[in-house]
Parts: structure tokens; sequence; C-alpha cells
């Protein structure tokens, strides 16, 4: 309901602005502050819960086109740190959200009392007089992991760093505010990587696939992209993220949103957000179907409950999740359209009403609720023949 979606979808036929309107409907936006204020706080948190992990040097994700090689080097060559990488090296020409990343560490090492995070620069002798525990790397987002995995491995080919993770001396951890489910699980599987901390879990190629019944979504982005000569369709690596913030807007987002050609005139122009636009978005969310994700999991008759109205909204979600339970966190967040950290809540509420254990199995009680939402209620019929008189009764017990 923006001007600038007005002006987008006047480039679609009209029996293609279903598909196209249903695109738009599943990018979660994010104001920037609330990027910045997110990260840091994880930040925070991570150096205050882990006392015996510090101290920490931060570092921000950077992407392989901006890591400056020294002059002579080959440029396809692959990266190590502290050999043909600098970390401490100046950002690149026009650099994006891994500039304000990195202004957000340089606040974080000037808030910081004591020696908890290794002040800059950040050189491999420094890191070995301050016997640093833990490399943190900082991004904004996840989308298919692979900028992130690449980034640990140029990090990890070098033979110190590489000795001091095996001996267990040195652990690297990630740090974002938002990713995506397949990159997160990317993340997780590396052996290189033993800790990932994420704030939400945002929508990808899955939930675009799901946006409409028929893959409509998906298709006018294949469509369009080839008619507008915007590729690729679905963004970089095929990933098709839905993201994005007045904070950065990710390539991986489907080509029709943040590419423009002679023929072509982008939602995200130039992949930035003006302010304007963003005050319009605001914090957007997209609508989630709970129904569809219960009947998924075969919980078919309490889908139709939650489609009739029947449960109470203030128990929605928590009956939600005793029904979709044994998902992980990131599931069941990407299912209730919640961060991470709420959906935690509910899941420690459940436990302590004694509704899952400690393993996350629903308990008898836990069943028998379940047993009671399915139910329909019955609908009792008056045979009272109505009257008017303010004495008569209107229906029977």
């Amino acid at each position: 309901m923006t001007s600038r979606a007005a002006d987008w979808l006047d480039q679609f036929e009209p029996d293609d602005r279903v598909g196209a309107v249903a695109l738009l409907d599943a990018v979660r936006f994010v104001p920037g502050g609330d990027v910045v204020t997110g990260v840091r706080r994880a930040v925070e948190r991570f150096i205050s819960e882990h006392a015996e992990r510090l101290p920490v040097a931060l570092v921000p994700v950077l992407s392989d086109e901006d890591l400056i090689r020294p002059d002579g080097a080959e440029v396809d060559s692959q990266a190590t740190a502290f050999v043909d990488f600098d970390p401490a090296q100046p950002l690149a020409n026009n650099p994006g959200s891994e500039a304000l990343i990195a202004q957000l560490i340089g606040e974080l090492r000037r808030a910081t009392v004591g020696a908890s995070i290794l002040p800059a620069p950040l050189t491999l002798e420094n890191m070995r007089q301050s016997r640093v525990r833990t490399l943190v790397c900082v991004t904004d987002y996840i989308g298919s992991g692979r900028q992130v995995l690449d980034y640990v491995a140029v990090w990890t080919r070098n033979p110190t760093i590489r000795s001091w993770c095996s001996f267990g001396w040195l652990k690297i951890v990630v740090i974002a505010y938002a990713a995506t489910l397949i990159g997160k699980r990317a993340l997780n599987a590396s052996k290189n990587i033993h800790q990932v901390e994420v704030i939400e879990i945002v929508p990808g190629i899955d939930e675009l696939r799901r946006a409409t019944p028929d893959g409509r979504a998906e298709e006018v982005c294949r469509i369009y992209a080839k008619r507008g000569r915007v590729g690729p369709p679905l963004g970089h690596g095929g990933s098709a993220g839905l993201y994005a913030s007045s904070f950065s807007v990710p390539n991986n987002l489907p080509g029709i949103l943040i590419r423009r050609s002679s023929r072509w005139m982008p939602f995200f122009d130039g992949r930035s957000v003006p302010v304007d636009l963003a005050d319009e978005i605001g914090d957007y969310r997209p609508d989630v179907d709970l129904p569809a994700a219960l009947e998924s999991a075969g919980q078919l008759r309490l889908a139709a409950r939650h489609r009739d109205g029947h449960i109470a909204l203030r128990w929605r979600d928590f009956i939600a999740v005793l029904g979709l339970l044994p998902r992980t966190d990131e599931e069941l967040a990407v299912a209730l359209g919640r961060d991470l950290g709420a959906t935690r809540g509910i899941l420690q509420s459940l436990h302590g009403l004694a509704l899952i254990d400690g393993s996350r199995a629903v308990t008898p009680a836990g069943r028998r609720v379940l047993a009671s939402q399915r139910r329909k209620p019955r609908g009792g019929a008056s045979v009272l023949t109505p009257n008017p008189s303010p004495y008569y009764p209107r229906n029977t017990r």
C-alpha cells in the first residue's frame, strides 16, 4: 500500500499482479535502528554470559570482493588472514552494511570497560599476547550462508588460527540480526563455527514458494526477470531471500525487487531505501498461516479450530507450538512469525506450565490440552418461542 509499490506493480500484466503482490508482501522489513540495536545487544549479551570465552576479537563479515589483496597477489586465489589479507584493512570503496557493522564494532570497543574486547588494530601478535578465546564474526544478515562460510575459511586457512581452533583455545562465533532457515542450518553444520547467534529467522526460498498455493510468486520472479533482463531471478545464489531493512538491502532478493535495467524499475532501486519509503513500510512482518503449518504437521482438527476462531487469541501461539512440536526453535519462529527470543519465551512458559518436559516432549497434561482444543464446540439450539418481553427467558440452560 505504498506509492512505490503502485508504480512497481504497474509493470505487471493484470493476471500476474496477484503473484507480484504476494512476493512483495512476503518480504520482512526491519527499521535500520532495530538492526543496529539488536546486533549490539546480542554482542553485549554474549560477552556478559560467556566470561570463560573472553577476551573476544570482533570482526565484520566481509565478502570476497571486499578483501583487499597486496600488490601482485592473484585475484582468484583463496585469501588467508594475516598472509594476504589484513583484518585491520580499511574498507573498500562503496562499502555496504559491513561498514556500518565495522562502525558498530568500534563503538563497542570504546564502550566496553576492561579487556573483554581486543582493541584495534587486530593483529596475529595481539591475539597471541592477549590470548583471545573467541573470534566473533558480526553481520546483519545471513542468506544462503555462503558469504559467512567463505569469510570464516579465510581465518581457518591461517595455520596458527587453525591450530588454536584444533586445540580448543580459540572458538569462532557468528552473530547476526537475521538469517534464513537454510543459511543458519549451513552455518550450524560447519565444523569451523562453534556457535551461531541470530535474533530473527526470516523468510527465504521455501516461504516464497508457499506465498501463493500455485507457486505464482516464484513464477513471476522468473518470467519478469527474463522480460526485464534483470538476473538472477531468485537473487544471488538462487536463495530468494525475503528480507530487507533501511540498514541494508541484500543481493539475494529476487532480481525484480532490486535490479534495474532499461526495461525494468525495481522496488528497492539501487538496493537502497529512501527515508520516505522506510517511514511508509515501518516495521513490517509478513502474515503467517498457522492453520497451514498445523496441517503440514498432521494437526488437521487443530488447524480447523484455528480457522474457525474457536481458540482464544491470547493462547493461539501457545496451542500452535504444542501442535507443532518437535520442531526446532527456528522452524517454530518462522511458523509463528515471531523472533527467536519470543518463540523461546513461549517454550519456557509451556515448560513452566508442565505442558512440555525438559526434552520438549508434550506431557500428558499437554496432550489433554491439545485434545480439548481439537474438539468442536457444541451449539445448543433454543427451543423457546421468541417473545419481546424483557422478563421472558432467551434460552435454556
